[in-house]
């Protein structure tokens, strides 16, 4: 598990990587889950694609066991026209606990409360608020701020940095502008400002204690390839538009090829998986190497605590 760093410039000098010295980190995702945990989506062509979260456990717990330096992140928009909808999230959160999640961007559907259209801000506030009683890991926006006073959600922070082996690891979240721009009631409070603007701002006070910079966005496929154009970014983790992106596109920003992905969503979400290779070029952390790809989980076994956690939750909601 990464720790979280508070940082100064020029701390921990003496862990720092040298010249010509490599770093290897693994980016695991989700998206857009929706409260699909524990289903079967039935393809067209008769194929079939399994929504499942316990076996995505089973998986991330083999990735922390082979590789030294890994990340998993939910992209947001977790429960919203799920199953388990009328929880507002409540056995969503506490999976990705279970699980260990590092981090959480807010998806747009996040901000909206159960039934659609029916929230408000005070009914928003205690829904996120119980996102936070649920979670052991930081949820991060940084585009969305008090609409009086300026500041950031409540005990939402809009990037979160980790420390592998002296290495920093810097990554900002940053959401929709949609909850904004269609005028839902849940969020009369608050205002969303541009990802783009916001990561530019916010990209000279993160790079001051990060020698890597990850997005973690719920922006949208379009807007994540205006996100990897800016110096600075070495990889977009993008969400919101549920495209399957089996393996990463990429967008130059006049120093790397920067890569993005997008692991699906809703009916058919997948668990992602991004290797990034950094080498130290003249003192700074540069991507020298990226891949990554979906998971196919169909002959996964599935983790049997994270299931437990799964059935006794829907035999409670059958029963009330």
């Amino acid at each position: 598990m990464a720790a979280a760093f508070i940082a100064t410039p020029g701390t921990a000098d003496a862990e720092k990587l040298k010249e010509g010295e490599t770093f290897e980190l693994t980016i695991l995702q989700t998206n857009d889950l929706h409260g699909h945990l524990d289903d079967i989506l039935k393809r067209e062509d008769g194929t079939i694609h399994h929504n499942s979260i316990a076996k995505y456990a089973t998986i991330i717990e083999q990735v922390r066991n082979e590789e030294e330096n890994v990340l998993l992140v939910d992209g947001g928009d977790v429960f919203l026209r799920g199953e388990f909808q009328e929880g507002q999230g409540e056995l969503e959160t506490s999976l990705l606990k279970a699980l260990d999640y590092d981090a959480m961007v807010l998806g747009n559907n996040d901000f909206r409360v159960y039934p659609a259209g029916e929230g408000t801000p005070d009914s928003r506030y205690e829904q996120l608020k119980d996102y936070h009683r649920n979670v052991n890991f930081q949820i991060l926006t940084g585009n969305v701020v008090d609409r009086v006073t300026g500041k950031y959600i409540q005990n939402v922070k809009p990037w979160k940095g980790f420390t592998f082996d002296g290495v920093q690891v810097g990554v900002i979240g940053l959401t929709s502008m949609k909850p904004e721009i269609r005028g839902w009631n849940d969020v009369l409070d608050f205002d969303f400002i541009e990802p783009l603007e916001v990561l530019n701002t916010l990209l000279p006070e993160v790079s001051e204690k990060s020698d890597i910079n990850v997005v973690l966005s719920h922006a949208g496929n379009e807007e994540d390839h205006k996100l990897a154009q800016v110096p600075g970014v070495s990889a977009v983790i993008g969400a919101d538009t549920h495209k399957v992106i089996k393996t990463p596109e990429y967008e130059y920003n006049g120093e790397v090829w920067v890569p993005i992905t997008q692991a699906g969503g809703e009916q058919e979400h997948y668990l992602g998986r991004l290797d990034l290779n950094f080498e130290v070029i003249e003192g700074k952390m540069e991507l020298v190497e990226s891949n990554g790809f979906l998971y196919d989980v169909t002959n996964v076994q599935a983790d049997p605590e994270v299931q437990a956690i799964i059935d006794e939750y829907r035999l409670d909601m059958s029963m009330q």
